[in-house]
């Protein structure tokens, strides 16, 4: 047993910032943040006290008590989030000077070189790494020796369990995150995938956080699919399950017998476009394998939702396809609604970001925080304030909601005897979250007054506020004031600002790259 003074205070966050601009935290949001919880398995929690917080969930972290709290403070985000990453380090800083600050994730890995200016120790490997961490901090007997994530410390999954079987993708699509880091596909001993059902206990939907639940290794699928039949069917452990799948799954018809016998009620694919042209521009050939109506039509029938998302390049492709993809959507009730529209994110160090650059089409100033989906950051085809007020209208989907009440009705007659009322209530809620998006988003929306506000948006990345999150809600040591600053991924003339030009500089072809 550990002697008093030994024990060790760890303060994990997941970090985040609303493409919406709202500063109310996203409880119902599906798939939910989940990392701190693996994070925290890299600790012993004989002698650690561990806290979890979730920005997704419950909105920014603004507690002055929480801040002077750990002796060692451990943040993850999607790159996006890179900027709150600073502005917690920096509340860290001047609350607990002793404190070590640790960061890694897809942020990290993106921008090393930055990161290494903010944080005492940047993580650009897996989450195992940050055992190693650990050890050289607080010594080898604070590092764990299991892996189980600590599920138990999770109060913001609700009847949902997230679990992963395999980490990172088998495709290289263009526009992805994983292709920028050349992460190999890797897959899970099933006794691990075992532990975490174990440990997540009875939920009513089982959600696999995988990448690609898929894969390129049918054996392991197949094993897989028996082992989740038996906590589905023998101990009943959970109502049913959900994972992401790459559309060359749906290739084969009897993988969709073969999940619904295991469970499954739900999967989600990239559809990412109805427009082969597109498909082809992002690499994205596996879904070209199989017309994408007759992919999710066959989906449903199987008596499995299917969710997609719909990405849109406004600096490559015409307002009018655009709107005439929204209407083809919405007036094919045989298929379901997407669960997203976005405009195409060039995420750093993608194939698809060296080519915004090489064609000089990120827009003068662009912010790493703007590069959400939600904001222009590339020079569009049609004029600028025509694409402005397609933003603004394209979170209500303003003009198309006529469309959207006729499809869910007809979509629930052709499917209410199919489907699992739980996912087609889902499945229909998502045209109310479409056109109503701020009931789903807005935490306490209604019952607690916000102390913080957002500008008015201009939705350009020139022009855009960064919002009062960038301005410290407690005084800050003058030396930490920078760090508050947006990290500018171009600069006045639309050209790569020094502070990130090392980290994103365009990589050698693989074949042309010499090992040290």
């Amino acid at each position: 047993m550990p002697v008093a003074g030994q024990r060790k205070r760890v303060l994990i966050v997941n970090c985040y910032l609303d493409e919406t601009r709202r500063l109310k935290g996203r409880p119902h949001f599906v798939p939910q943040a989940i990392g701190p919880a693996y994070l925290a398995a890299a600790f012993n929690q004989e002698l650690t006290d561990i806290r979890l917080y979730n920005e997704l969930a419950s909105g920014p972290l603004l507690d002055e008590t929480l801040f002077a709290w750990p002796d060692m403070l451990v943040m993850t985000s999607m790159t996006s989030g890179f900027d709150r990453m600073r502005h917690i380090a920096a509340y860290v800083r001047t609350k607990a000077p002793k404190c070590v600050i640790v960061a890694g994730g897809p942020a990290v890995r993106s921008l090393p070189q930055l990161s290494r200016q903010f944080f005492d120790h940047c993580c650009s490997g897996d989450v195992e790494e940050l055992q190693s961490v650990v050890g050289d901090v607080f010594g080898a007997d604070y590092v764990s020796t299991s892996t189980t994530p600590r599920f138990d410390l999770v109060d913001w999954t609700w009847r949902l369990g997230y679990v992963e079987s395999s980490r990172n993708c088998n495709f290289k699509c263009s526009f992805c995150s994983l292709t920028g880091e050349r992460l190999s596909y890797q897959t899970y001993d099933l006794d691990y995938l075992r532990r975490q059902l174990d440990a997540v206990g009875r939920k009513t939907v089982i959600v696999f956080a995988d990448n690609n639940f898929y894969g390129n290794d049918r054996s392991y699928f197949l094993a897989k699919l028996d082992l989740l039949k038996h906590y589905w069917k023998k101990k009943k452990m959970f109502r049913a399950w959900a994972a992401l799948v790459t559309n060359d799954f749906f290739v084969r018809p009897e993988n969709l017998r073969l999940v619904r016998e295991a469970g499954c009620g739900s999967l989600f694919t990239g559809v990412e476009s109805f427009d082969a042209n597109v498909l082809r521009g992002f690499n994205k050939l596996q879904n070209l394998r199989l017309p994408q109506v007759e992919m999710i039509r066959d989906c449903l029938n199987a008596g499995i939702i299917l969710n997609y998302g719909v990405i849109f390049d406004a600096s490559a492709r015409s307002l009018s396809e655009i709107k005439n993809e929204i209407s083809f959507i919405t007036g094919t009730p045989e298929i379901t609604l997407p669960v997203f529209m976005n405009l195409t994110i060039p995420l750093l160090r993608t194939p698809y970001f060296h080519e915004c650059v090489r064609d000089r089409r990120l827009l003068p100033k662009t912010k790493l925080r703007d590069m959400d989906g939600n904001t222009l950051i590339m020079t569009p085809v049609d004029p600028v304030e025509d694409v402005v007020q397609f933003l603004k209208d394209m979170p209500t989907l303003r003009g198309f909601k006529a469309r959207v009440l006729r499809h869910s009705a007809r979509f629930l007659q052709l499917y209410y005897r199919k489907l699992d009322p739980l996912f087609l209530a889902v499945a229909v809620g998502n045209a109310g979250f479409l056109c109503m998006p701020a009931l789903v988003h807005n935490h306490q929306g209604f019952l607690k007054r916000q102390t913080l506000k957002s500008p008015p948006r201009t939705y350009i990345t020139t022009t855009e506020p960064a919002g009062p999150l960038y301005e410290p809600f407690i005084p800050i040591a003058e030396k930490y004031r920078h760090y508050f600053q947006p990290t500018m991924i171009t600069d006045e003339r639309g050209e790569l600002t020094a502070e990130v030009a090392g980290d994103l500089h365009e990589p050698a072809p693989r074949a042309m790259r010499v090992a040290n």
